[in-house]
């Protein structure tokens, strides 16, 4: 199996929003086109900093271009018409931070914006939904709280902008504990605005919401600015030399995976229910039509691929990877066969990497629903130990259970490993 690798931009990189109030004193089309040649020449990494450069500079258009660029959009350029964005992977946490910026970001307090700067601060708003739809609930409030430490860590006019968002349920979730206590804070700093605000805003809650927004507010600190908060260039290269090292493992470990018997894979699948039909070993029809119908339920939710994309995907042949992830399903609908088949993946590091305490984990899952070869085979894992991540030690009180149970059961190698232990116990310790 190929691997590509694909550097992750840090969601750390997140400059403070005081900085969005520098528009003025930036020529923001000369640095917005400055962004869009590299990437027009496939400098992809040095348009992005380009445009995350200018984008806290309060350019709208660089904020409005990076929510495309992690949206997996396609860039539509002078120079050409539709440049596709492979290097970058899409990264929705970072698409909705950027658009929410750009739809949100206020010209009121500088010079007169551009049709151009409009007209990416409304794109922008427009995508809002689109991205907040793909995305989990735990991605949005990632997205969220990266949001508000932006503008927290801005102005006094800059927080009490956050405060309109919270109490409009504007860029992120509606919040009147929090649009008060960021209310308060504008206020403090001598924000006119925020000091109306909120007066509109108190006599709408209750006494117990008031309290919590002040004390809050007592307690608030400013965000740590991004030096002090972001990785150097030396941990971001130490990360990404760790990624490929991972990567190589892995690809070795995808290697031995051709070697798991269609019998295995055909019960998977009609555990997941898709109608492998009978288990004889045989890669028949029936099993191809499974894997088809397995392998479109893995991209059949992704809106980022066209349907010719994701047909492109069903091919009836599973590669080492989909292997993978059809146990690790199976195994997590608590399929017992598919539960000790990825328990032994662990232990032995096949297609995923050797890990102890996983593979117990999985085996105990199986070995808990009676099936004679998990708890077979966890009475060897307990007589031998493991390697890799995780290492399990020997225990021989607990292999003797095991291999016990899995002799209980009719599973008859156990009979001999268990003689063994036994030999073995008796004459280490005469």
């Amino acid at each position: 199996m190929k691997f590509v690798r694909k550097a992750r931009i840090a969601l750390g990189g997140i400059a403070a929003a005081s900085a969005l109030a520098l528009a003025a004193a930036t020529p923001a089309h000369a640095t917005y086109e400055a962004g869009l040649q590299a990437y027009v020449n496939g400098q992809y990494q040095q348009a992005l900093d380009l445009w995350r450069r200018f984008a806290v500079a309060g350019d709208v258009r660089s904020m409005k271009i990076l929510g495309d660029v992690y949206s997996g959009m396609t860039l539509e350029t002078s120079q050409s018409a539709a440049t596709p964005i492979e290097e970058i992977p899409v990264d929705n946490v970072q698409a909705l931070l950027w658009y929410t910026l750009a739809a949100y970001h206020d010209f009121s307090a500088y010079q007169l914006p551009t049709a151009e700067e409009v007209n990416a601060q409304i794109l922008g708003e427009r995508r809002l939904t689109e991205i907040r739809f793909r995305m989990s609930s735990g991605d949005v409030a990632k997205a969220e709280k990266f949001i508000a430490q932006t503008f927290e860590s801005g102005s006094a006019y800059d927080i009490y902008r956050l405060g309109e968002m919270y109490q409009k349920g504007a860029g992120v979730d509606k919040n009147n504990t929090k649009a008060l206590q960021m209310y308060s804070l504008a206020k403090e700093r001598g924000v006119g605005e925020a000091s109306a605000a909120y007066e509109f805003l108190e006599p709408l809650m209750n006494s117990k919401e008031v309290k919590t927004a002040l004390a809050n507010a007592e307690k608030w600190q400013p965000p740590l600015p991004i030096e002090h908060t972001g990785k150097t260039r030396q941990q971001e290269e130490l990360e990404r030399l760790k990624r490929e090292l991972e990567e190589i493992k892995l690809a070795e470990a995808l290697k031995a995976v051709s070697d798991i018997d269609v019998e295995l894979v055909q019960r998977a699948l009609n555990a997941l229910g898709f109608r492998a039909g009978g288990v004889d070993n045989k890669l028949g029809p029936s099993t191809r039509a499974a894997i088809r119908r397995f392998q479109y339920s893995t991209v059949a939710k992704n809106t980022s691929m066209s349907e010719d994309e994701k047909q492109a995907v069903v091919t009836g042949v599973l590669t080492p990877r989909q292997i993978v992830d059809l146990f690790n399903d199976a195994a997590k609908a608590n399929h017992p066969m598919s539960q000790y088949v990825y328990g032994i993946m662990h232990v032995r590091g096949i297609g995923v990497e050797q890990d102890g305490v996983k593979a117990v984990s999985w085996l105990d899952k199986a070995a808990d629903q009676d099936l004679a070869i998990a708890h077979y085979a966890l009475g060897v894992v307990y007589r031998d130990g493991t390697t890799g991540l995780n290492e399990v030690s020997p225990d021989e009180r607990k292999s003797a259970l095991h291999l016990a149970q899995a002799s209980a059961l009719g599973y008859s190698p156990a009979n001999d490993a268990l003689r063994r232990l036994s030999f073995e116990y008796t004459r280490d310790n005469q």
